[in-house]
């Protein structure tokens, strides 16, 4: 069927905004002690407390003490965390500073008066009974420290006190006395609330003599710097093929290649625009860079066939990465490379492609400094970027694949794994499937990561621990072609597809809108078959669309973009939603309903677990009738309601028998997705529901024609930015980007003038994407 109708950008409508209404709830919670047990729980608290106490009485300097809570489990959710803030609260002030785990809290205390304070509250249990049911245990905190054997760069961050003058000064303190101790360092900020030091060529001694002075009370970390590595050589094929040349007055995307260089050779020389590095080109070896630009502007030609529809891409040079044989590096040169060409270059190149890892595996229960920074730099410069999951060899001996590697855990990033375009004989994965290196998730706090997935290759061992890699033609230095596998070469197939994307609409670049209409378009290859959550694991939420076939509907679907920013204590609930009255079939409403939603989550990187700070979610469905609603009660202030409301996005509401015996469809094995998502804080939720596989009861009840149509979005934050916003006098909101696809599965009814008559008659601002004239639609 021909897709040559543009999707559509609608609006919310005034009377769609409602102000969050206050729902006051003065049950204590069931976990709550009482008697014996929290008194008993009470007396535990105070005999480890007197030991903090104890060691702040004997503290010989003024550096504020920091303890740890470990959290009841059933006391995790952001309602308890009043409780817990009044609890260790002191002069007024909160002093929960950060968290090392999910259920690990951080708390700064400036004092043994202030220590006494807390205390006599812990000995009050029938006042402070659901505030002491909260906390399991008390502890000092210990910093993470790991040693080397060897001279070797550290890597040291400070605590962050949560105040701008303490943490100021405790800086300066401690850099005072790496100079007054002739110890050498480098400060790389990695964001605006991170700095990071690293103390160059430090031994045993030096650790030695920062553990036994009152700078050690200031960190929060003591590691070798980590280094940073390429992995996974490449065959040579010997494959020969024709140059291609950009066209005379056409515009091109650019996506900037932060790796080790692209060689000049005669396929990529007329595809390079420009180039940047701080390093002279004596210790430069551009192997990696060079097949990962090759991919972004040859990637189709290689294969023969239309994986991404790129032709208008060129590529920018941004060598950030020397030859390691040459010359050593770590992490902190790493960011500071990228933030320095990035900031230079990001008002003409917004894509830029980082197939480069730190060699660590992420930390479940926290975000990396590489990942902090990642994000930090895409929101000051308003690019994105496109992030290799990274690669694992594991499977060369028989063991399970490892997890992401750090930098692959960013928020705002399109992280990518790798699936096999082919399948050779004793090729370790089939066609269609992860790739047998492919890192896997989830990230920190079990976000969905990697975001998505493209074709990086396959791989066979001789079951001696030898690789060799397969299925993925790339250019290497020289011209030669090249059979190179990794998350390396599935991450530039989704930059070209991104900056082909980015050039063909015709708007202002939304790095927002372009990586929601990137995920939307993903479907699962039918050839994986693994449970949803393992799914995601490996494959994020699919393999994208390729560019046509994501800014183009066929008739019998329509595409609608909400693009909107929610304010703390708003909510949106669109109760004219256009449901197109064609979608009704013998009295009852039917069609396939795909929904992502993708936003710009609060990030407070102190937070560690609760990196991200806010969440939003979504309900789609149906209701009977709006119903008027009385304003004069204090609690309610939207006039209008909406009566039998039912989201039709919860995996309850389907029937699983009917969910298997359509598993061999075409939807069920590549679209179908009812993530129940709860109450975490996922910044990127999809979900795709056949209205076909409802149970009976409910297509009785939510599906007959004579009902309305509802979509709704609200926000919501954690503790921790709710006080700051207070304590700092700004406004919490959220950008967001909510794309929903209607669609006839059968293929014949007109879905997209019915939606279409339907925005016009409810008085929706509505408008076709604005695109390129030019692109090629494939039929």
């Amino acid at each position: 069927m021909e897709r040559r109708l543009p999707i559509k950008f609608f609006a919310k409508r005034e009377e769609d905004n409602m102000r969050v209404e206050g729902c006051g709830n003065k049950t204590l919670p069931s976990f709550v002690l009482s008697g014996d047990e929290l008194v008993n729980r009470a007396e535990m608290l105070c005999v480890e407390f007197d030991e903090i106490i104890d060691s702040i009485a004997h503290k010989d300097n003024d550096v504020p003490s920091v303890i740890t809570a470990i959290l009841n489990p059933d006391a995790l959710a952001k309602s308890h965390r009043g409780k817990i803030n009044t609890l260790f609260s002191g002069n007024g002030r909160n002093n929960v500073i950060g968290l090392c785990n999910e259920r690990t809290i951080k708390i700064m205390i400036s004092g043994e008066e202030e220590a006494l304070e807390i205390k006599k509250r812990i000995t009050q249990p029938q006042k402070y009974a659901y505030e002491i049911s909260c906390i399991e245990e008390i502890g000092e905190f210990k910093p993470t420290l790991v040693r080397s054997s060897t001279v070797e760069d550290y890597k040291i961050k400070l605590i962050n006190f949560q105040d701008y003058a303490l943490n100021n000064a405790y800086a300066r303190r401690f850099e005072n006395y790496l100079i007054e101790k002739q110890i050498k360092y480098k400060k790389t900020k990695y964001s605006p609330d991170l700095d990071v030091y690293k103390l160059i060529k430090a031994d045993s001694a030096v650790v030695d003599t920062l553990m036994s002075s009152e700078i050690f009370d200031l960190t929060e970390e003591i590691i070798p710097m980590p280094k940073v590595f390429l992995d996974l050589d490449s065959l040579e094929s010997g494959t020969e093929f024709s140059v291609m040349y950009p066209k005379d007055f056409e515009t091109y995307a650019i996506v900037g290649v932060l790796d080790n260089g692209i060689e000049r050779n005669k396929y990529l020389e007329p595809w390079i625009a420009g180039a940047a590095s701080p390093y002279p080109k004596n210790v430069v070896t551009p192997s990696h860079g060079t097949k990962v630009a090759s991919i972004i502007a040859y990637g189709d030609k290689l294969e023969g066939k239309e994986y991404v529809g790129n032709s208008h891409v060129k590529v920018f040079d941004a060598t950030v990465f020397p030859d390691t044989d040459k010359e050593s590096f770590d992490e902190d040169d790493l960011i500071a490379n990228i933030q320095e060409i990035v900031r230079r270059y990001c008002k003409v190149i917004k894509i830029w492609n980082l197939s480069i890892s730190i060699t660590r595996e992420i930390n479940p229960d926290s975000f990396s400094d590489f990942a902090v920074a990642l994000d930090s730099l895409q929101d000051e410069c308003n690019v994105l970027i496109c992030k290799s999951a990274g690669n694992c060899t594991n499977f060369a001996f028989g063991n399970p694949v490892g997890h992401l590697h750090e930098g692959a855990d960013s928020v705002r990033s399109l992280v990518v794994g790798s699936i096999a375009q082919s399948s050779e004989p004793n090729d370790l994965s089939e066609e269609n499937t992860p790739s047998p290196f492919t890192r896997i998730g989830p990230g920190p706090a079990y976000i969905v990561k990697p975001d998505l997935v493209h074709y990086g290759g396959n791989a066979k061992t001789d079951g001696r621990g030898g690789i060799e890699q397969t299925g993925n033609l790339t250019i290497g230095m020289g011209g030669h072609t090249v059979y190179s596998s990794g998350t390396s070469f599935s991450t530039p197939r989704i930059s070209a597809l991104a900056a082909e994307l980015s050039n063909d609409i015709k708007e202002e670049f939304d790095p927002l809108l372009i990586k929601a209409l990137l995920i939307h378009s993903c479907n699962y290859p039918a050839e994986i078959r693994m449970p949803v959550n393992e799914r995601t694991n490996y494959t994020g939420f699919g393999k994208p669309s390729s560019v046509s076939q994501i800014l183009y509907n066929s008739p019998n679907e329509v595409t609608l973009i909400l693009r909107d920013t929610l304010a703390r204590g708003q909510y949106i609930d669109i109760k004219d939603f256009p449901m197109p009255d064609c979608l009704i079939k013998d009295g009852y409403y039917s069609g396939q309903i795909i929904a992502t939603l993708v936003y710009d989550s609060v990030l407070e990187p102190s937070q560690g677990f609760e990196y991200c700070q806010s969440n939003m979610n979504l309900k789609f469905g149906s209701y009977d009738e709006k119903t008027e609603r009385n304003t004069t009660r204090r609690t309610i202030l939207n006039p209008v309601g909406k009566e039998g409301a039912k989201n039709v996005l919860l995996e309850s509401f389907y029937s699983k028998r009917k969910q298997a015996t359509k598993n061999q469809s075409e939807f069920a094995k590549m679209e179908r997705l009812l993530i129940q998502y709860g109450d975490k804080y996922y910044p990127v939720k999809k979900y795709a529901v056949d209205l076909s596989e409802v149970t009976d009861g409910n297509k009785e009840k939510y599906l007959t024609e004579d009902k309305n149509w509802f979509l709704y979005l609200d926000g919501t934050y954690r503790n921790y930015s709710e006080l700051k916003s207070q304590a700092h006098n700004f406004e919490l909101s959220q950008e967001f980007c909510l794309i929903i696809t209607l669609r006839d599965p059968s293929g014949e009814l007109d879905v997209y003038n019915g939606v279409t008559q339907k925005l016009n008659e409810y008085s929706f601002w509505h408008s076709n994407i604005k695109v390129d004239n030019n692109i090629e639609i494939s039929l």
